[in-house]
């Protein structure tokens, strides 16, 4: 091989050779990097809801009035041998607004004693056998007029049940709705991709359910230190009078 020849061979290797490791670098620089980790965090839900000051509150609030509700169907009790005129009558004066007028409350007294006075009737007729046809018919008006107020009753109460379940129901998403907002600027301020229910997590990710009830909770403000009294002013008292020396002459 002529000297020119050899000159162009080794001039294409090292062009080849160049090549090959531009490419290789260029392959390497070019492989893609696998993504970085997300931050991932989880709170527990049931923790949140037992420790929720407001929505703690919203729920005894609740349980108040039912109570409450439960007392006013109880007080109905006492009318419920009232013919349905008179029960309605009771009905309405329970439903006043406290307080009742005392004309209001002397005419419950009343329909209460008549209601009385109709079941101890009632009781009578129910015990008694055999009955003469005017009490046999006394007696089905009057187990007619008390299944139909037991039935009354029985309205007002799954009324007030669905009233509860209403009110529950509406509160419970109002204040959970409130938790998933906080929940989303916390995991946005500090840089969390997505934030799971513990109760999915089998592994991994930071918990964070304190830092959320913190937040929902108002902070606790100290009670403020009763200043201590001023200390009694000491008592003067006047310097007991000494006994002056007699004078010279006396």
């Amino acid at each position: 091989m002529t000297l020119p020849q050899r000159t162009v061979t080794l001039a294409i290797a090292i062009s080849m050779l160049l090549t090959t490791g531009l490419a290789v670098a260029w392959g390497q620089e070019a492989e893609p990097q696998p993504p970085a980790a997300a931050k991932v965090a989880f709170v527990d839900i049931l923790t949140i809801s037992s420790e929720y000051q407001a929505l703690q509150e919203k729920g005894a609030e609740l349980e108040a009035w039912l109570a409450g509700k439960g007392d006013y169907l109880q007080a109905l009790q006492e009318f419920i041998f009232l013919a349905e005129n008179n029960f309605n009558e009771a009905l309405e004066i329970v439903n006043m607004t406290k307080p009742i007028p005392d004309e209001k409350v002397q005419r419950l007294e009343e329909l209460a004693a008549l209601s009385l006075q109709k079941e101890q009737r009632f009781r009578d007729l129910e015990s008694k056998s055999p009955r003469t046809t005017e009490e046999a018919d006394q007696f089905s008006t009057m187990r007619e007029g008390l299944s139909a107020r037991q039935q009354q009753l029985a309205q007002l109460e799954a009324a007030i049940n669905q009233q509860y379940q209403e009110r529950i129901t509406t509160a419970r998403e109002q204040l959970m709705g409130n938790v998933e907002k906080t929940i989303a600027e916390y995991a946005q301020e500090n840089g969390y991709e997505m934030v799971l229910d513990q109760a999915f997590v089998l592994y991994g990710g930071e918990d964070i359910t304190r830092a959320i009830i913190d937040r929902l909770n108002p902070p606790v403000e100290p009670a403020p230190e009763e200043e201590a009294p001023p200390p009694a002013a000491e008592e003067t008292r006047p310097a007991p009078e000494t006994e002056q020396p007699p004078e010279e002459g006396e």
